[in-house]
This record gives C-alpha cells, structure tokens and sequence, in this order.
C-alpha cells in the first residue's frame, strides 16, 4: 500500500509534466500563429476641429430647410455647425440647442460681409448655400469665403439666371435630374449630386386616430394627404379636382392639406385653392389645417400621398412618407423616383385624371412597409460636402490603405514607400485596424509619416477623416492601394471639384472589381456610380495585363511588383533526407491552405519524410479557420506540418528549401512568387490572375490549373524527385 501510495504522485506529477509542456508550447504556437485582435497600427491623424457654416434665406417650414435641419440634428453635436438665417419667418423649424444660430441685422449685406471675412480666416473657409442669390453670395466671396450654391429645384424653380449658375465653378444639386438639366445648358464646372434621404421616426399607431380627431375625420376615411407649401408650381387646383372625382369611387374620402401659403405668388395660389374648393363644392371634405412643424408625424393617419407638383428637385415630402410606409402617388418630375421604391406611383404631369385616380387606387392598395434604404446616412453626405473646401496643392501623395497586415499588397507598398522616402513628400493613410507590427516598424525606422484617419472603419468617417488630411497636407495625389470601394467611392465624389488633385487607384485585380460590383445599392443611394468613379481618375494601374470593368474609361497601365534581391540564392538542389517544402503569407481561405494540407499529407504516402513549413500568421477574422487547419494538420499529417506564424525574415531563408507553393484566389502579382524566383527555389503556383505571368508552365514553374490536393501533390512529388527539372525551372526563373 505505502508503495503504491509514493508511486501514484510521481506518475501525476510526470503527467502533468508532459501537460504542461505540451500547453506551453501551444500557448507559444498560438502566439505567433494567431493575430491579436486588437489594434497595433498607427496612431489617429490629429486634425483641428472645424465649424461647419451653411446659409439659408430662412427656416420656414419647407423642403430645402427640411433638409438642413434634419442634417444638423442628426449630426447630435459630432461636429461644430454655425447656421445662419438671412430673415424670420412666420413658421419655422427648431433648431437644436448645439447649433450656434445667426440671424443676420437689418442690413443683410454686412452681415454676409462679416460672414466671409470671418470664414477667410477660418481653417475651412467653405459656406454651403440653399436657396441663395448670386448677389448674396458673391458678398460672400468678396469677403474671402468659398460659397458653393445648392439647387434644390429644376430649372424652372431656381433663383438665378442660368448664366450666373454657369459662372460658378462647383454647384451642389439634390437630383440627378437637376444636374441632367445644367449639363444640357453645358455647365463646365463640378457637380456633385447629393439625394437627402430624410430620418423619420418610429411613429406610434396610436397617432392616427389622434391626428383623425384633431381634424374631425370619420373612422372609416380614406385620407389622402398633401404636405408642403402653396405655390403655383404645386398644382394644388388639379389635385382639388382629380380628388372630386374621387369621391364617385370612395364617397367616404377626405383630402388633407398641411401647408400654407409661402413664397412670392404663395398668396395667389392660396387663394385659388380656396376659389377651386368653394367651386367644387369639397370645404367639408378638403381639410386646411395649416402649417405643421413635424408633418411626418401625420403620416399614420394619412392612406395615401398625394404630389402634384409640375417641377421638383427630391421631393422630402415623398421621401418621409416612403420610409413611413405611405403609399405616394405623384407626378413624374425632377427627382421624383430617383430612390426607388415598390409604393411609389409615378405618372408624367400631363396624364389624364382617370389615369390619377387609376394610380391612388393601386397605391390605396398596396402593402404599407418601410423604405429599404431606411437607415441609410446620406445625411452625412452633406458633412462630407462641407469638408471638401478647396486648397492650395502642393507636390505630396497620399497613399490610403485598408492596413498595414501580413499581405501581399502592403508588402508592395511598404517596398515602395521605402524606395522613395528621400525623393517624394508622401504620408500613408491607414483604414482598418492593423494586428501585425512589421510594416508599421518598417515605415518608422525609415522615418515615413503614417497615420490612422479615423478610429473606426466606417466608410463615412473614415473618408471625413481622409479629406481632412487631405487639406492639411495640401496632397495633389491621391493613391487608392488596397482599400474598401465605399471609401474610395465617397472620396472620389467629393475630391472631384479639385481640379489639381489626381486620383490614382492600383488595384490588385479581379477582386478588386468584384468589390466595387458588390457595392452597387451603396453606390445608388450616395449618387456616385462605378462609372463616375472610374472616370474620375487619372490612372488605373494594374499588377499584370488584367482587363478591367467594362465601365472602366480611364487611363490604364501595368505595373508589376519588385522585391529587393535575396543576400543568399539557393546553389544546390539535391534533396535533403527530410525534403521541405514551404509556403509563405496569410492564413486565409483565400490562400488554400486547406487544400495545400490535403495534397501534402498525399505527398506523404509517397514520401514519408517531407516537411510542410507554412510561415504567416492567422487574422482574427479567419480565426475558426486557422484553427481548423492545425486539426486537419495534426490529424492526417501529424508531425510533417510546421507552424511558424508571421516571420519577417522568412524571405532570407527560402534559399534552405526544396520547393516553394504559392496559391491564392484573383492573385495579382505575388511577391512570394518574386521572391521564390529570385531566389533561385523551385516554384509550384495556381494560374490566377497575374501569376501565369510569372511562371510560366513547363519553363520557369509548375502552374496549376486548379487547387484540388491530388494535383498539388502530383506537382510537389515531381518538384521534389525530379531535381534536374527542378533547378532548370528555377535558374530560368532567375533569369
């Protein structure tokens, strides 16, 4: 008994010995394997905070001051908005109490005398315009600000002449429609079209028997709704008579008009709807209960919008009762169905009543849902707006990259930034979050400026931070290198009216395209499709000969990657006992790892001693991968897989192999493909995209015409006996 008793601890304690062990060199696998998450790139670019400034005439109750207020408010206090109103109305919008509000003196050229010079001193000397005069703002200009005009309306509805509108350098319009109609007239300068899409919240069904009451409609009604000001451009008459036609179908029907007379001729066409109701007998069942501040909260108790209108820019009105769930029925002017949507009933102003009361009975019958682009923030289009303010260019290049992670195309650029740290002003703009440290190391031991533009990857901040940058280093290059489409998208758009920055986007490949495909909703909703993107640069470089978008109407041209010569090529190509083979990059589905496992645990049916060393490290996002290529590893190779995670010197060492394996998805032009040839070792390499450019089959490599294991062992099994093939392949890839 006592010897069993000294006996058994031993055993324990030799057992959780070799436990111990084994955890601590897995604690030390996963190390270098898996990437931490958290964030070890660079530090967030500082940039003063900046006022935004935005004039109306005033805060009346309509469409253009609907849209700033909406904008100011859901900017909740994240930027600094000086609002300025040239005159009171009788009704108007609140404002939010962190909005510094202006209202201009008696004389209202000098306060937009004391606007501009208090903006020519500003950092950000740009005044966005709704609704002003020429006159009005070349006061502004005079006094050294930068005033943009922004037309709410079509031609017919705005407040200058055409030639003072074709004077100005950069207009901002709310429609496409509105920018159709000045390219007609051969406006030379910069449009940038911004489609608000309004913010309305969720409203309780409770409001539509309170807002029935309040206007003394029956429980049963069918409410059609009209919102917006009385103007003659809003045809209030004709919808007076399409509703008293109406009444033949549904006796039970009330029209309810929320709006007042407004503008110059508001008090005619007031007074004509008043002659058009008495006429047609309709005062008990066409309801005027004025102005409201917040219309969209009637929208519950309303089953159908009706718009009239002869000319619109977009209307808010449609909009807000879209995203509501209200049906709309309105006439096929400006804007108006620019944001798609299945409850919205177009018909071209000119169409017949029956036509009209056709269209109201389809849309008293469709499904009441929400809009899909609720949620949408093109309201911070607008931000963006305020923030492109032009500069004085200088001779600098802003590079802007996803990150500064393990991979090929941060590879490419660091090797570039290095070679022309002393012969160019340059700074590297960083996305995303980045979880290895070498590259970002490199860049600071060559003393290259680096910086994060904003601290999370949202495509909106993330390019509010870029454009800013932009302006403090006054850059006249921008290089679009790796990195998500909607920020290149956005800062595309508003970086065009810079007539002297050039955009240049180096696009690793087809996956590049397939990205910018996958944005196509986001591109509808920001106005700014593929094709104006690809227009707006000066040059698409590509990594090898790739054809590019079909939409893709710029300046191309090939630049492939250069890795720097190995200190040590390989001189010898006999085998060793224990042949290895070694591979190099990120682990990620991408990169077949998966496979390159399958085909070499094939291998080693046939060659029993071979070695696998995969250098690379796992991102968090590919966690549940990596850790399911160490099980697939240990279970059908156990002992002939090594992981070494990311390894900056790993390139110095190729030479000490056998063979090197390159696989990936939509390649552009590998550096793990350079480096293998440059060192003189035997490559095996997939055919995908700028790849079979750089081995080519049966001279300088093994190329694959697929990534399934039985061919990528057939190919490891002839590189590693055939070595008289072997070092021919290699030193002709050498050369």
């Amino acid at each position: 008994m006592s010897s069993t008793n000294t006996y058994a601890p031993t055993a324990s304690r030799s057992a959780l010995t070799r436990h111990d062990d084994a955890s601590r060199a897995q604690r030390a696998l996963g190390s270098r394997l898996f990437a931490d998450a958290s964030d070890i790139g660079p530090a967030l670019c500082a940039v003063p905070d900046e006022e935004l400034t935005v004039v109306l005439p005033s805060l009346a109750l309509g469409g253009a001051e609907r849209i700033v207020l909406d904008w100011v408010r859901r900017l909740r206090g994240r930027r600094a908005v000086h609002l300025v109103a040239l005159r009171t109305a009788v009704h108007e919008y609140p404002v939010p109490a962190h909005v510094r509000l202006t209202r201009c003196r008696p004389s209202m050229e000098s306060s937009l005398r004391d606007l501009g010079q208090e903006l020519s001193r500003a950092g950000n000397r740009q005044v966005l315009c709704h609704l002003l005069t020429g006159a009005q703002r070349a006061v502004l200009r005079a006094a050294g600000a930068h005033p943009v005009p922004v037309l709410h309306n079509l031609r017919a509805g705005w407040i200058d002449a055409p030639e003072e509108l074709l004077a100005e350098s950069h207009l901002i319009v709310v429609a496409e429609a509105v920018a159709d109609e000045l390219r007609a007239l051969r406006y030379g300068g910069a449009v940038t079209v911004i489609r608000h899409l309004p913010s309305v919240p969720a409203l309780p069904p409770s409001l539509r028997e309170q807002w029935r009451q309040r206007w003394g409609l029956p429980h049963n009604a069918i409410v059609l709704g009209m919102i917006g000001a009385v103007k003659p451009q809003k045809a209030y008459p004709r919808a007076l008579r399409l509703f008293r036609r109406l009444l033949a179908r549904h006796c039970n029907a009330r029209l309810v008009i929320l709006g007042g007379p407004a503008g110059r001729d508001g008090a005619l066409a007031w007074n004509a709807l008043l002659a058009q109701r008495a006429r047609l007998e309709l005062t008990e069942r066409v309801i005027l209960p004025g102005f409201v501040a917040e219309a969209a909260h009637c929208l519950p108790a309303i089953d159908v919008l009706l718009n009239t209108s002869r000319h619109e820019g977009l209307s808010m009105a449609t909009l807000e009762a879209l995203q509501a769930g209200v049906p709309v029925v309105a006439s096929r002017v400006g804007g108006q169905g620019e944001v798609s949507d299945p409850k919205l009933f177009l018909l071209p102003f000119e169409s017949g009543d029956g036509h009209w009361l056709q269209a109201i009975d389809s849309a008293l019958a469709a499904k009441r849902e929400g809009a899909s682009w609720t949620g949408f923030p093109a309201y911070r289009l607008w931000t963006l707006a305020h923030l492109a303010a032009p500069y004085a260019a200088r001779a600098h290049v802003l590079f802007v990259t996803a990150n500064l992670n393990a991979g090929g195309a941060q590879r490419s650029l660091v090797n570039l930034a290095c070679a022309i740290r002393d012969r160019a002003r340059f700074t590297i703009a960083v996305s995303g979050d980045s979880t290895s440290a070498e590259f970002l190391d490199q860049l600071r031991a060559a003393g290259i400026d680096v910086v994060r533009t904003a601290a999370s990857r949202d495509a909106f901040e993330q390019a509010e931070g870029l454009l800013e940058l932009c302006r403090e280093r006054a850059s006249d290059t921008i290089v679009f290198w790796n990195v998500d489409p909607k920020i290149k998208l956005l800062l595309a758009k508003f970086t065009r009216a810079w007539r002297a920055v050039r955009r240049i986007d180096v696009s690793p490949g087809a996956y590049a395209f397939q990205e910018m495909a996958q944005t196509q909703r986001f591109q509808e909703l920001i106005a700014f499709p593929a094709a104006a993107y690809y227009r707006s640069l000066a040059r698409l470089v590509h990594k090898y000969r790739a054809n590019g978008p079909a939409d893709a109407s710029c300046a191309t041209q090939v630049i492939r990657n250069g890795v720097n010569l190995p200190v040590r090529r390989k001189t010898g190509y006999r085998c060793a006992p224990r042949p290895r083979v070694v591979v190099c990059g990120r682990i990620a589905p991408s990169k077949f790892l998966a496979e390159i496992v399958a085909g070499f645990a094939l291998l080693r049916a046939q060659l029993p001693q071979a070695e696998l060393h995969l250098y690379g490290a796992v991102e968090p996002r590919h966690r549940e991968y990596g850790e399911a290529l160490l099980a697939q590893a240990q279970a059908i190779a156990p002992g002939g897989v090594l992981f070494h995670g990311a390894d900056a010197r790993a390139p110095e060492s190729l030479h000490a192999f056998d063979a090197m394996l390159v696989l990936g998805e939509h390649q552009g032009c590998p550096n793990t493909c350079l480096e293998a040839l440059a060192a003189g070792v035997p490559l095996i390499a997939n055919d995908s995209g700028g790849t079979r450019e750089l081995v080519m089959r049966g001279r300088t490599g093994w190329l694959l015409d697929s990534t399934h294991p039985a061919e990528i062992a057939q190919a490891l099994f002839a590189a590693l006996t055939q070595r008289a093939r072997a070092e021919r392949f290699a030193r002709a890839g050498q050369r």
